[in-house]
């Protein structure tokens, strides 16, 4: 049972769960987190040693699971752990430090999903004139994706926002502040260049794609690069998907603050759905480019000692020959 909370500039918001959803949250943000550790670690190693992934397109595929490993390696040994013993438990100090980083690689994520979008679709246009993007863009696009991260990350560190803990008090993150004009100078920027213009963004680069290469990916080689759009496609649609509750917990608790100025009590279940869904999002890209991209399911099969046991036999050789 929720009770009014006391809020401090400084402090953070208390709401009083019961022990029993704290737990179960924690619960949650370590098993999914150690799978994704394991799942994006898996991946991030396969980039290494593997022959097969070679193509320019799987230096964004790496971005994303730069981030998503970044979230896994940060979310199950502080928040995991801060929920199980009740409360945070790093100080006021390490708050701050974990919600940055928070903040930093869930706009890293966005970011990379939007640069996978946005290469599949300049890929498919320059297919046409049988052109190809060169590697300086590649390693531009990702450099783009850390230094927007940093950008909107950093300004709640200097009172532009506030880092504070949720209202599980339990993990820090972003605090939809009070309607002041210092930090609605953030917050409403953050939500339209990090939120509304990336989401419509995605979308729309992904419906162009998927038209484009209906009309010019013919030959072998092309339809497997139609395999990999399509993949990434679904990986983008299952991460948002999983991203709808914190976007409903935020709205949640910031609609309100603005139209009636005061901050509404939040569901226990949203509360816990959201960091949970959050952190089950990271796995998402991993399984879809097992079930869906055959090279990357080669190279993740195979990796190493070249074991291509799990695919069709002809499938088997012409990886093992490549």
């Amino acid at each position: 049972m929720q009770t009014l909370f006391d809020y401090h500039e400084d402090g953070c918001p208390w709401y009083y769960f019961d022990s029993s959803y704290k737990t179960l949250l924690g619960a949650c943000l370590i098993i999914f987190g150690v799978f994704g550790v394991l799942l994006n670690g898996w991946l991030f190693a396969t980039f290494i040693h593997s022959h097969l992934l070679i193509s320019k397109s799987h230096i964004l595929v790496l971005n994303l699971c730069s981030a998503s490993l970044g979230r896994n390696l940060l979310g199950s040994p502080f928040s995991g752990s801060s929920a199980i013993a009740g409360r945070w438990i790093f100080g006021s100090a390490g708050c701050q430090l974990f919600a940055f980083l928070n903040q930093f690689f869930g706009i890293f994520q966005m970011s990379a999903l939007l640069a996978l979008v946005l290469e599949r679709y300049l890929l498919a246009r320059r297919s046409r004139r049988e052109k190809t993007l060169y590697f300086r863009f590649y390693w531009i696009i990702a450099g783009v994706c850390w230094l927007i991260s940093v950008i909107f990350a950093t300004p709640p560190l200097f009172g532009y926002g506030v880092y504070s803990c949720d209202s599980t008090d339990t993990i820090c993150s972003f605090l939809w502040p009070a309607s002041s004009a210092k930090q609605l100078g953030f917050s409403i920027p953050y939500v339209i260049l990090c939120g509304l213009v990336p989401l419509i963004a995605i979308f729309h680069f992904m419906g162009k794609a998927v038209r484009l290469e209906r009309i010019y990916y013919k030959n072998e080689q092309l339809r497997e690069e139609k395999r990999l759009t399509r993949s990434i496609h679904i990986v983008c649609v299952a991460t948002l998907a999983l991203w709808i509750p914190a976007g409903v917990l935020a709205g949640w608790q910031w609609v309100p603050l603005l139209i009636y100025g005061y901050r509404p009590h939040v569901p226990p279940t949203l509360s816990l759905l959201a960091p949970i869904a959050s952190e089950a999002a990271t796995s998402i890209p991993v399984l879809c480019y097992l079930s869906g991209d055959e090279r990357l399911r080669a190279a993740l099969l195979g990796r190493m000692r070249k074991q291509y046991g799990l695919l069709r036999p002809d499938r088997a050789q012409r990886y093992i020959r490549a």
